[in-house]
């Protein structure tokens, strides 16, 4: 039994969409050998964060011998992460279609003027400012 809670329908899906390849030791199973793992947080301040609002970055599919060794022996959340960041784009994609999710479009933050930054950077007081230290 996965800890993932996602429908079953879903989680068939998703194993058919990795055709059925362990994340971590990259060989093909059976769907029913199968586990979505979800990442947990080591720390209490890791875990009190909201995890993130993207489906594909909370879990990871694994063999069951493989989802086995990760709790024996624990693989730091920022190695799972890496796992999850090696997938490709059309992959992630299409797990986000699966869960329905569509990310918003990158806003960035406050009021700015391009122009201004760019002379601020890059003029000469800057860049004496920054051969002095300050």
């Amino acid at each position: 039994m996965s800890i993932f809670r996602v429908s079953r329908e879903k989680q068939r899906e998703l194993k058919v969409l990795f055709s059925g390849r362990c994340e971590w030791c990259d060989r093909e199973y059976p769907p029913p050998d199968l586990v979505l793992h979800l990442m947990v947080p080591e720390t209490a301040k890791a875990r009190a964060a909201p995890p993130s609002p993207d489906p594909q970055k909370r879990f990871l599919l694994l063999c069951q011998g493989c989802h086995q060794d990760l709790h024996q022996v624990p693989l730091p959340l920022h190695l799972q992460k890496d796992l999850v960041r090696a997938r490709p784009r059309p992959l992630r994609k299409s797990v986000r279609e699966i869960f329905g999710y569509t990310p918003e479009p990158y806003q960035p933050p406050g009021d700015f003027d391009l122009a201004e930054i760019y002379e601020d950077c890059f003029s000469l007081r800057s860049l004496d400012l920054f051969r002095a230290g300050g």
